[in-house]
């Protein structure tokens, strides 16, 4: 029972927001509520959020050894299990901040991670996190030291990588070469099955992690897809057949959301689950109505999709969760996009238009 207990301790985090300019507060702060979603997906509990404007970045601490210190007195006083910084930290950062303040540091990128280890159900969804750990914390092993082969449970230690940290930079090398290979067999199969589906029209459903991209596959197919409040609760792609009466049939794809500032190296690990993707025909672009950060979204899944060379590929914008705003917001985002399709997945509220759009796309004689 003891040792129950203390697997299942949900961690006190604190968040830091770091910034070279004051203009740039109100981004900071937006970021440090993304900050909390991710968290809470991981299992944390956020109890405090702290923002430092400073104009030169300290490359010891990144924020000073004096603001280091006042960390040191917050985590003291608020019994602080973990701190998590909204920027990426070296090494040496990592352990400096660690020494001082006597609490464990990770960044945002660890922490995305290891909710992707957390959620990660198939082999390719292991296999694809494994490499994305490894890559991410390979150039960081030079002057982690021990620190580097801590194992002992919490956020940032989850995932198949974890095993791997106490090996060398050779061998994790290696290990990465094997997850490559690894990969490309599986992306190889699935390109033979993508091959037998020839000739079937290919929908990919793409968006800002926790859009309603499941919700809105399951409301048009009853496919049962797991859905979940949390972010990135789906990383590999689903594919499920849309039936159009009288006798349409078109293939959807269910796929890994999209966050700001994704790592590029994150997003090349997930290459074989983004290939349905970048095959399908036509891409529905899902967004959350209700997001006070709405147009900042769909250009972070824009430039994702840029990323990927997939710009070119028609879009249709979907505008989801109608139902949870006012009939003024929803005037507004209509003049804002004309060429939207608002729905409420959830609900079933929209289907029928969206299926009629998808259908004329492909089938229409006109």
């Amino acid at each position: 029972m003891l040792s129950q207990s203390i697997e299942e301790k949900i961690e006190k985090v604190l968040l830091i927001g770091v910034s070279d300019s004051k203009k740039e507060r109100w981004q900071i702060v937006q970021s440090l509520e993304e900050l909390a979603n991710l968290t809470t997906t991981a299992g944390g509990q956020v109890i405090e959020k702290f923002v430092q404007i400073r104009k030169r970045f300290d490359p010891a601490t990144l924020i000073g050894i004096g603001k280091a210190q006042e960390l040191a007195d917050i985590c003291e006083d608020f019994n602080i299990d973990l701190i998590i910084f909204n920027t990426e930290l070296t090494a040496a950062q990592i352990r400096n901040i660690e020494k001082i303040t006597g609490v464990r540091i990770i960044d945002r990128t660890t922490l995305i991670l290891d909710i992707f280890a957390k959620h990660a159900r198939t082999k390719e969804a292991k296999l694809q996190v494994e490499l994305a750990q490894l890559e991410y914390r390979l150039p960081r092993l030079v002057g982690m030291g021990a620190e580097f082969s801590r194992l002992g449970g919490g956020i940032g230690t989850r995932g198949p990588g974890e095993k791997k940290l106490e090996v060398d930079r050779r061998r994790i090398k290696q290990r990465i070469v094997t997850l490559k290979r690894a990969l490309n067999k599986i992306e190889r199969t699935k390109m033979v099955q993508r091959k037998g589906r020839s000739g079937i029209p290919k929908i990919a459903v793409v968006g800002y992690t926790n859009a309603g991209k499941s919700s809105l596959v399951n409301a048009l197919t009853k496919a049962n897809l797991v859905t979940s409040e949390y972010l990135f609760s789906t990383l590999d792609s689903n594919t499920s057949v849309l039936f159009v009466p009288p006798s349409y049939k078109m293939l959807i794809s269910d796929t890994v959301g999209f966050l700001k500032d994704l790592p590029h190296d994150l997003i090349a690990s997930f290459h074989a689950t983004l290939a349905e993707v970048m095959e399908a025909d036509i891409l529905v672009h899902i967004a959350d109505s209700t997001a006070e950060d709405l147009e900042s979204k769909i250009a972070t899944v824009e430039s994702v999709l840029e990323e990927i060379s997939v710009h070119n590929t028609p879009r249709l914008l979907v505008l989801n969760k109608i139902d949870r705003i006012f009939n003024e917001e929803k005037e507004r985002l209509e003049q804002k996009y004309p060429h939207a399709i608002f729905v409420a997945a959830t609900e079933g509220v929209g289907m029928d238009t969206l299926k009629e759009k998808l259908k004329n796309y492909f089938f229409s004689k006109t």
